[in-house]
């Protein structure tokens, strides 16, 4: 039987590019898991011990709204402390790369399966090369400083013709701002 994960298991490190040193941590208190979260909707919120305090180092992000305009082919960041390669290390230090939105039905072809309006297909079809990569899960995809996504997962890192999968922020902006 699926159990929730435990938020005693977790941490929050804020206002450092490093994953193990520098800024701040916070101890996490609960975590607010999407009610169909066990039909793919892999969103969770964190609630944190304490306040964040904000600074020229820390900010918070912008999230999508219901109606935010990401179209296909935008320019969008993918970043995150996972692995640099199919077989290589997680990075220490915090890495993005820019990477393009992908057509939902192009992607869904690509997978050989529907994907749902709730999923944000991300990369450089054809070329590959750029993406997130295994580590990388629950990461933001940015547009123009709005972060429009949570990186999910995907066949593999940075493969062509199998774009990254994210949560689309837009389709659960209002539950995060109900829940927040």
């Amino acid at each position: 039987m699926w159990r929730p994960p435990n938020p005693e298991l977790y941490r929050i490190r804020v206002g450092s590019t490093y994953a193990n040193s520098g800024g701040t941590t916070y101890n996490v208190n609960s975590l607010l898991i999407h009610p169909d979260y066990r039909e793919g909707h892999d969103v969770a919120l964190m609630r944190i011990a304490g306040f964040i305090v904000y600074s020229n180092v820390v900010q918070p992000a912008p999230i999508a709204g219901p109606n935010y305009p990401l179209r296909d082919d935008e320019e969008v960041w993918a970043t995150g402390w996972g692995a640099i390669s199919m077989t290589g290390p997680s990075s220490e230090e915090l890495r993005h790369v820019q990477v393009w939105s992908i057509n939902q039905d192009i992607c869904s072809e690509l997978y050989r399966t529907e994907l749902g309006e709730y999923l944000l297909c991300t990369g450089w079809l054809e070329v590959g090369g750029r993406d997130h990569c295994f580590g990388d899960s629950g990461g933001p995809v940015y547009h123009h400083g709005v972060v429009v996504g949570i990186s999910h997962g995907g066949s593999g890192c940075g493969i062509a013709s199998s774009p990254g999968l994210n949560m689309r922020i837009s389709y659960y902006s209002r539950w995060i701002q109900d829940n927040a």
